[in-house]
């Protein structure tokens, strides 16, 4: 409606250094209440931060109040997603990693335009079209949507993987996260969420706050893990892990790719419940590995463990307890039982295995 910067949607992109970069994009947006923008400290300052870590991003100039309305700068935010796609060759990245990152109402913004995606329409005139706008992942920081009590849970898991930072002092915004979160929890669709104590709405990425300061590393491991800082494919896997021969009964096995820094780590924590082989784990692909070498890491937390869930007769007596049918005998039986059972401490430190074996000098390593 006029010919100003305010009336012309826009797209300042940050680039890594071509030895850095690894392929990941991300839309960011400042908040501002709709009627200014954040760009200093939820802008620049977080394009900056990412493109030092590989992640070449875009910080969004959107349309605000009263000049234009919701419509508006929601278009600007998926027409931005789809010129960041149609261009992916040009700014050499993934089209299918690219995410966004909003804060406050930025937040809001993002939410908004992936729960009201477009698809692509390959036969459209317009090229930009030819791109969907629902980003690859979203990041929302004190910032969220009201999810309409209209759309039910089927929906709600096609939404993308999710990351959520708030903080209690900020409450009322923050209530508002809990509520969405919790939409997204019940509706399995995959979201994480880090909320804070202390903290004043409008923190940005808190760069250099010993505590808040945190949140953007935590974003980061979430990013690696969930496979979207490199370009190779995620991969499901399954093994065994002993100690001398026998089971690893309490504790974790810790995969660290050997060549690739942005491949994603793995973590398999051994509580050996259920009812399989003992030390017996299976990694889902979208928590996988890539393939490659890994460093093995094995952490023993015990060395004697023996979960509820494997002890017949802890599980007649707890469903007996759950069914409310648990009589007199049964309760001393059960306390007989407890008196014979060895739950003194079996470990006095967490030991630690990085070779296969003791007298060797280099690192186990396995190819995935």
């Amino acid at each position: 409606t006029g010919s100003t910067d305010e009336d012309k949607p826009a797209l300042i992109p940050f680039i890594p250094d071509a030895s850095r970069r690894n392929g990941a994009a991300i839309l960011v947006v400042p908040g501002g209440g709709c009627t200014t923008r954040a760009v200093d400290h939820e802008g620049f300052l977080v394009a900056q931060w990412l493109k030092d870590r590989g992640i070449t991003s875009f910080v969004l100039r959107y349309r605000l109040r009263p000049l234009y309305t919701r419509t508006d700068w929601v278009k600007d935010g998926q027409r931005a997603m789809q010129y960041i796609r149609s261009h992916a060759e040009e700014y050499h990245i993934s089209p299918d990693r690219v995410g966004a990152v909003g804060f406050s109402a930025g937040a809001n913004l993002i939410a908004d335009m992936t729960l009201n995606a477009i698809p692509a329409k390959r036969q459209a005139a317009d090229a930009l079209d030819h791109f969907a706008t629902k980003p690859d992942f979203m990041i929302l920081a004190y910032g969220s949507m009201k999810l309409p009590a209209t759309v039910d849970s089927v929906t709600i898991a096609t939404l993308p993987p999710t990351f959520m930072y708030g903080t209690a002092e900020d409450a009322g915004i923050t209530k508002g996260m809990v509520e969405m979160y919790t939409r997204l929890f019940l509706a399995d669709a995959p979201v994480e969420a880090h909320f804070f104590q202390n903290g004043v709405h409008g923190s940005g990425f808190a760069i250099g706050d010993p505590v808040l300061g945190e949140w953007p590393g935590l974003m980061h491991n979430w990013m690696a893990a969930r496979g979207f800082l490199t370009d190779r494919p995620q991969v499901s896997f399954k093994g065994v892990v002993k100690l001398d021969g026998e089971p690893l009964l309490k504790g974790m096995i810790i995969f660290t790719s050997v060549d690739d820094h942005e491949a994603p780590p793995v973590i398999v924590y051994m509580n050996n419940t259920g009812t399989g082989e003992l030390g017996r784990f299976t990694v889902a692909r979208d928590q996988g590995p890539v393939e490659g070498k890994y460093r093995v890491e094995v952490r023993q937390d015990a060395t004697r463990w023996t979960s509820n869930s494997r002890d017949p007769f802890m599980i007649k007596m707890m469903a007996k307890q759950r069914d409310g049918t648990l009589t007199e005998d049964e309760i001393k039986e059960w306390s007989a039982y407890d008196r014979k059972r060895h739950l003194s401490p079996s470990i006095d430190n967490q030991r630690v295995f990085s070779r296969q074996r003791p007298n060797e000098k280099q690192d186990y390593v396995v190819d995935i």
